[in-house]
């Protein structure tokens, strides 16, 4: 019987070994669109490559108007320059998607979601999981929560 040490890394080890072997292109796409999500400066033009025209937000039951891919992560970016996601995990779901869950953290230095900057600027740090779908390299669906309110609570702290 093995100790209780050395069966936990054994389970570890065959879990990264499996994530390894059955990534899919939903994980590799997902990554790299995360990397150009958090690059300073925000460039969406870049960012709109990874989104098909076929794109659907499954949360809010809406097809996003076409364009560049800034919206949410140009306001990010400019209220919050140092603001970026931690990925807690990325895992494959079946053929076409990425679980992700992460920790979007960052400090509030230029105005963000119409909260004026405080001096000292507040710091913010709220999970959120996605769940992205991918086809042929495009992103094609998305469906997530995030925890807004925490966040309002966070910028509008005194």
């Amino acid at each position: 019987m093995k100790p209780l040490k050395h069966l936990a890394l054994t389970v570890a080890a065959t879990a990264t070994f499996a994530s390894a072997v059955f990534a899919n292109d939903a994980v590799e796409t997902m990554t790299a669109f995360y990397e150009i999500a958090d690059a300073r400066p925000f460039d969406g033009e870049k960012l709109s490559t990874f989104i098909s025209p076929d794109f659907f937000d499954h949360t809010n039951n809406v097809k996003p108007q076409q364009g560049p891919a800034g919206g949410i992560f140009q306001m990010l970016a400019d209220g919050a320059p140092d603001s970026h996601h931690e990925i807690e995990m990325i895992e494959p779901v079946g053929d076409d998607k990425a679980l992700i869950i992460w920790r979007y953290v960052g400090t509030n230095t230029d105005g963000l979601f119409g909260v004026p900057a405080k001096t000292p600027a507040n710091a913010f740090s709220i999970p959120g999981m996605e769940l992205w779908e991918v086809k042929e390299g495009k992103i094609t669906g998305l469906w997530h929560v995030e925890n807004i309110l925490g966040l309002m609570n966070q910028l509008n702290a005194e």
